[in-house]
């Protein structure tokens, strides 16, 4: 349940909350970061760019050596992914078929 899953990520403190958004990712023990999400109630107001540099910034004094992000491949986010650097690594299909877009952005 979603409830759990985000209390547990904020007792690791892998969970930042903004006014107009959050973000949840996990630091892998064989250092890579992965973004879990990213949701921001106002698009073109900054708060998404503002929550992946808190992030880049954490993998990068915890000594990760880049993020990883998943985002379904119909979604206009995976236009802000290649505009933040992120490289696309490959695709994968969800169990109900849909096409996931495999995101890097080495740190």
């Amino acid at each position: 349940m979603i409830f759990e899953t985000l209390y547990a990520s904020a007792r690791r403190g892998e969970l930042i909350l903004t006014e107009n958004g959050f973000a949840r990712y996990h630091l892998r023990r064989d250092g890579i970061l992965t973004l879990h999400e990213i949701l921001v109630t106002r698009r073109f107001c900054g708060v998404g760019t503002r929550l992946l540099g808190r992030i880049i910034e954490f993998g990068r004094d915890a000594g990760a050596s880049c993020v990883q992000a998943k985002c379904p491949a119909d979604l206009d986010a995976n236009e802000w992914y290649r505009a933040k650097g992120f490289v696309l690594m490959g695709k994968e299909r969800a169990r109900s078929g849909r096409e996931i877009n495999c995101w890097r952005l080495s740190l």
